[in-house]
């Protein structure tokens, strides 16, 4: 089935600021534009986010590592009036979707 998606562009940036000589702090942005139409938005392809903040910090000693980052990605409604799906099930719907994430991971340095 055709869903006509379109291109996607993502935007992001970021900083990273040395706390001290082992401890790291960083922060970003994203922002990416919703490639599906609103025509064809199903329940599973809505959650296309649009736009995420994220922060972390790492951990460096000797030959081992330690990062925790945090990520929340703003809340996204997509909206569909007139569903291009053949049963119409999707017509004068809207999905919203908002997430957050909490990443720890350890690493060694050979």
């Amino acid at each position: 089935m055709p869903l006509n998606w379109h291109n996607q562009g993502i935007f992001r940036v970021g900083v990273e600021k040395s706390l001290t000589e082992r401890t790291t702090l960083q922060a970003g942005y994203s922002f990416g534009n919703n490639p599906v139409p609103s025509a064809t938005v199903l329940p599973l392809t809505a959650a296309i986010m649009n736009n995420t903040l994220g922060t972390g910090i790492s951990y460096r000693r000797s030959h081992y590592g330690l990062d925790v980052a945090y990520q929340y990605q703003l809340p996204n409604t997509a909206h569909v009036g007139q569903s291009a799906i053949l049963a119409g099930e999707y017509n004068n719907s809207q999905d919203r979707i908002a997430t957050q994430s909490l990443a720890v991971t350890s690493s060694f340095h050979f």
